[in-house]
């Protein structure tokens, strides 16, 4: 079962009438299930995996 919530989205003017008066919250997800889990809490999200593949090139 689940559940979805509204999420309302923000757009790069909010952003910068943001900028310097009040924290922007930003994170970088590397996977969809975390990026769909922290996607409510802030207000931008990075979604990719370069970490990934960083770390597993031999």
């Amino acid at each position: 079962m689940t559940t979805q919530t509204q999420t309302r989205r923000i757009g790069v003017p909010e952003i910068r009438a943001r900028k310097g008066t009040e924290p922007i919250v930003s994170l970088t997800a590397y996977t969809t299930p975390m990026a769909r889990m922290l996607d409510p809490h802030v207000d931008f999200l990075l979604v990719g995996d370069s970490l990934g593949m960083v770390v597993l090139r031999l």
